[in-house]
């Protein structure tokens, strides 16, 4: 809410500190070595970007205003995991449980993705390469993988190429596809967790009934965005 309401950067990166200081207790609610070393990553990771959002309201004051768009959209592109800046998302994001993984992917985007409209140029060309290269390395690095975490997190980074091409056209368009798509991996995110599959080869052998199979791999597909499915209507929207 602090993030949402403000017209101030500094007031907007208060709200992304504590954000963040609140998260942390979910990454930890597994205790093991993993998850441990997964939060320390998060959080420096996500101090480091801050820094840089910070320095970019500074530069505002002294130098020019381009650059200064330019450094704050850099930070805001680190917390979102967009690539080319994602690689600190896959090794926190295979640690976690199901559920953390989930606001991970979701919730924890909403701030950077408002302030990337607040306070950055969303048609320059550096936006421009976030937005090509999340779609690409989203979807290309996917093919590599046979983590269904690791999948998930590379199907969300190619998601967030779409999310900023729709914050591009206008705030509602934006948000629109990011409520369809935390609706659309709730599904698969909640499957994937009760039949605690953690790689794809474990998929033939999820032993439930056809019914709930049939149910999480039209989930995959609906996530995937193929029609007739609920993943379609967003990017047809776009």
């Amino acid at each position: 809410f602090l993030v949402m309401s403000s017209p101030s950067l500094f007031i907007s990166w208060v709200g992304l500190e504590l954000n963040t200081l609140a998260f942390l207790p979910i990454l930890l609610s597994k205790k093991n070595k993993l998850t441990s070393e997964s939060s320390i990553k998060y959080f420096l990771t996500q101090t480091l970007a801050s820094v840089i959002v910070i320095v970019g309201g500074l530069i505002m004051l002294v130098l020019q205003m381009e650059l200064s768009m330019m450094v704050i959209l850099f930070g805001l592109a680190i917390k979102l995991g967009a690539a080319p800046f994602h690689s600190w998302l896959v090794t926190v994001a295979e640690s976690l449980a199901w559920v953390p993984l989930f606001i991970l992917l979701t919730v924890q985007k909403l701030n950077p993705l408002f302030m990337i409209w607040s306070f950055s140029q969303i048609n320059s060309n550096f936006f421009h390469l976030i937005v090509f290269s999340s779609l690409v390395v989203g979807s290309l690095m996917g093919l590599a993988q046979t983590s269904t975490r690791a999948l998930i997190t590379f199907s969300s980074i190619s998601h967030v190429g779409w999310f900023l091409t729709g914050m591009a056209f206008s705030l509602e368009t934006g948000l629109l596809y990011f409520l369809i798509y935390s609706v659309v991996l709730l599904a698969p995110v909640l499957l994937l967790e009760s039949t605690n599959v953690s790689h794809i080869n474990q998929l033939p052998l999820i032993q439930v009934k056809l019914q709930n199979q049939s149910i999480l791999f039209f989930s995959l597909l609906s996530l995937g965005g193929l029609p007739p499915f609920l993943g379609f209507l967003p990017k047809w929207v776009i």
